[in-house]
């Protein structure tokens, strides 16, 4: 797979700044991904989840706090919907949400305009490996 658009991790600490603030540590291969594709967009966007097929995903959020698109701005701005159960790490085009489910570590996708949330995998691997054309 491809990344375009990343954007340098500034430092390590961003990320567990984060996970103190969020209090939730990230699965490895996640915060290995993050490492080497803050804030990127995958080459393969399309995913399905347990009630639709062909969502897609736009970007991983950055750490940079700067930067446009980050966790730190997702997280204050859907704490109400997130309820301190789900990480948002990634956007789709329309604002929708992929989390990290805090009880167990599942990928899920939050659609912000049902509040429904959608299973889509089991683990941060998971996820990457069902992501398709």
């Amino acid at each position: 797979m491809v990344w375009k658009y990343v954007k340098q991790l500034e430092t390590e600490e961003n990320i567990n700044d984060f996970e103190c603030l969020v209090r939730y540590s990230f699965p490895e291969d996640f915060r290995k991904c993050v490492k080497n594709y803050n804030g990127g967009r995958p080459s393969k966007r399309a995913f399905d989840t347990d009630r639709r097929k062909e969502r897609e995903l736009k970007s991983l959020l950055s750490f940079n706090k700067g930067d446009r698109e980050t966790v730190w701005k997702i997280h204050d701005w859907n704490s109400n919907e997130l309820a301190d159960r789900y990480i948002a790490f990634a956007i789709d085009n329309f604002g929708n949400l992929i989390c990290f489910d805090a009880n167990n570590d599942k990928v899920v996708f939050l659609d912000l305009e049902s509040s429904c949330f959608e299973k889509v995998a089991d683990t941060f691997s998971a996820f990457l490996d069902c992501l398709y054309d």
